[in-house]
């Protein structure tokens, strides 16, 4: 390992927050999570606090000169690639001032809308409704609790006026429909992209609620052009509200939410897209949890730690809103796919089978009047042999054959019938190419995920860039929770760097392609993956 020689030129955010004491939220939070993250973080302080594992005892507020000065200090350094905003004094002091100098700036503003404490002592919130509504339409990710949003719906919109939503639920009715309510009422007052946390939230007598925290996310429809984040976002085709499920600790943890907000701000302003600097924010949070440093009176302060360090249960499984718990479960692989090939004609299906392939993906894209003769076809000489074989996309030919397996990318998660594939036993890999997508496929529970492209895909082009071995690895020793494979370029001249990754299966497409020197190049690809053992003419 080489020492840093320096200077590194590192992503860089600011802070606009109050100073906290004790270190555990503020200022002090944001650094620190940027530090774990790897992002330069320079910070504009609002408020100076005393406070404690007991609750905030005293607030001082900065004037606007200083406010002033810090600002222009801040921006003769450069402009950072993201700002994360959290409690900002009330009344009129510091908001216009604010709205103001957003003007000057392009990049993407998240707010942490710390409304108290959560042992208390913050003044209450009374900014002037028409700069916080200007504030919501600026702000491109706004991450309160489900009580700050309702109390922002509160101050915006204190009479029901037939649009309101009614502050009449009790801060610990985390129920998502609640939340898809307030959401839809802060989208008409422009909020573009809100992530209701749910860690300080749990139904009354619900187990589920007890082990499982949900962040309802939801992204207004028309949030996809003239955003902050231009082409980061998912197309339509992919989900615009859905919920992060990560397993709760049993902690009581301070400081929580500036964590969220500056580690999306990092992600961001390292260049992630949207939704994957919310998988990856929501992972450091947890892990911050996991680590946090003892206070005796047993409200902790979080501790945030390079997301290195994280396990697989640290990051979250991605559902629709409308799921309200891991309703699937698909059928377990006894064993790894191992050299895993695709294939759309029978006889080259036979040869590979007759050259002892481990597993098969029938994937024909443009079918003919044959096609379901032909599947079924598949489906019997790969069983006879042993080996698995999934119908790539067409979920409803393989439930009518009964397949062993499908195979889904991430825009058919949205309309196959996952209840009816896992009723029946049939096994089901997911296609990923980012944290995010690792997120959604996990909250299926599927057979397996695959991990993609590892280099320039050699059969067809794709719209993500390739993950390279390093990020690979990575993900292989993070996601032990899964059977695993891989696809994306892979030939007998790199498969050894590929399986170094510790990898136990790779999908092939144009290096098993169907010609004369198939069998040699199957042969050298046999040299990093030994044969599996097959199971008495079943599909393992």
């Amino acid at each position: 390992m080489s020492l840093c020689s320096g200077p590194v030129n590192r992503a860089k955010i600011w802070s606009i927050a109050a100073s906290d004491c004790s270190a555990g939220a503020g200022s002090q939070a944001d650094l620190t999570m940027a530090r774990a993250l790897d992002t330069d973080c320079a910070t504009l302080i609002c408020a100076i606090t005393a406070q404690n594992s007991q609750g905030v005892q005293a607030v001082e507020v900065l004037s606007r000169a200083m406010l002033e000065q810090q600002w222009q200090s801040l921006k003769a350094d450069g402009w950072p690639q993201a700002i994360k905003i959290g409690w900002l004094p009330p009344g009129n002091l510091l908001l216009p001032w604010l709205l103001e100098k957003l003007q000057e700036y392009s990049g993407p503003v998240i707010w942490d809308p710390v409304l108290s404490a959560s042992q208390g002592g913050f003044p209450q919130a009374n900014w002037p409704k028409d700069a916080l509504q200007a504030l919501l339409q600026r702000v491109d990710v706004l991450t309160p609790n489900l009580a700050e949003a309702q109390a922002l719906l509160t101050l915006l919109q204190p009479q029901d006026d037939g649009g309101a939503v009614q502050n009449d639920y009790e801060p610990s009715d985390y129920e998502l429909g609640h939340c898809a309510d307030i959401s839809a009422a802060l989208q008409v007052l422009g909020v573009n992209h809100l992530l209701i946390t749910g860690g300080d939230s749990a139904r009354a007598g619900s187990a589920e609620s007890d082990e499982w925290i949900q962040d309802a996310f939801f992204a207004a429809p028309s949030s996809a052009s003239g955003s902050a984040f231009g082409d980061q976002l998912p197309g339509p085709d992919l989900l615009r509200a859905f919920v992060f499920r990560h397993r709760r600790l049993p902690l009581k943890v301070h400081g929580t939410g500036c964590h969220l907000a500056s580690a999306i701000a990092c992600g961001l302003a390292q260049g992630y897209t949207l939704y994957d600097a919310l998988s990856r924010a929501v992972a450091a949070v947890r892990l911050a949890i996991r680590s946090a440093s003892e206070r005796a009176n047993g409200y902790h302060n979080a501790w945030a730690r390079p997301l290195n360090e994280s396990l697989a249960e640290d990051w979250p499984q991605v559902v629709p809103v409308q799921q309200r718990a891991s309703a699937v479960h698909f059928p377990r692989l006894p064993q790894p796919l191992g050299l895993y090939g695709l294939v759309d004609s029978l006889p080259h299906l036979k040869r590979l089978l007759a050259l002892g392939i481990d597993s098969l993906q029938w994937r024909v894209k443009s079918p003919g009047a044959e096609h379901k003769a032909q599947t079924a076809e598949a489906i019997y000489y790969a069983a006879e042999s042993a080996v698995p074989l999934f119908i790539n996309d067409d979920w409803q030919l393989a439930l009518e054959l009964g397949a062993f397996g499908v195979h889904l990318g991430q825009e058919d998660l949205l309309t196959a019938d996952l209840q009816a594939l896992a009723e029946a036993g049939i096994a089901l890999g997911i296609s990923t190419h980012s944290d995010w997508e690792i997120a959604r496929a996990r909250g299926v529970n599927p057979s397996y995920i695959a991990f993609g492209p590892v280099f320039t895909p050699l059969s067809k082009v794709l719209r993500y860039q390739p993950l390279g071995t390093e990020t690979l690895a990575l993900w292989v020793e993070r996601f032990t929770d899964h059977r695993l494979t891989c696809i994306g370029g892979i030939t007998t001249a790199n498969i050894a760097q590929v399986m170094a990754s510790g990898i136990d299966s790779v999908a092939i497409v144009t290096e098993l392609a169907d010609d004369e020197a198939l069998p040699q190049r199957l042969a050298n690809l046999r040299k990093c993956i030994p044969a599996l053992e097959k199971r008495c003419g079943v599909p393992i």
